[in-house]
């Protein structure tokens, strides 16, 4: 035998192997499929948030204790009763210092005032992944407390 046809020889008797060990081993990881998450379940932390109409299009205003917060929408989808937004609050970034005033913070949606709409939440920390990250129910306030 020369030694190209022992090179694939070799190459046939270990690529099986090698498969088949690599599955043992993901075997021993956790499972990364995506996690069944119950969207009526209230999301909690997240500071007030209050739905208001700008130019016929529902407007969220969140009131925040400091400028780090942030929210933005993730997407939005229709659903047979109206519409469906999804939105990320992120806490601030632990780095950085900010002062204690109270913070308005608006987002303007492009979903139409005269739909229904429901909003789902999820809060994550200032740099936090989002992946696997479940949302919940947000039920807006009907006005900020002073």
């Amino acid at each position: 035998m020369g030694w190209v046809t022992m090179a694939l020889l070799a190459a046939l008797i270990t690529m099986p192997m090698l498969a088949l060990s690599g599955c043992s081993v993901w075997e021993d990881r956790p499972r990364l499929r995506k996690q069944k998450v119950d969207m009526n379940v209230p999301v909690v932390g997240i500071p007030p948030i209050m739905l208001d109409t700008l130019n016929e299009h529902y407007l969220l205003m969140m009131r925040a204790p400091n400028s780090g917060w942030s929210i933005e929408i993730d997407k939005d989808e229709r659903i047979a009763t109206g519409m469906r937004v999804f939105i990320t609050v992120r806490r601030p970034d632990p780095a950085f210092m900010y002062p204690q005033a109270i913070v308005n913070k608006r987002l303007l949606t492009q979903i139409r005032a005269n739909l229904p709409l429901e909003i789902y939440a999820r809060l994550l920390d200032a740099h936090e992944d989002t992946k696997g990250r479940g949302y919940g129910k947000l039920t807006p306030v009907e006005e900020f407390e002073e």
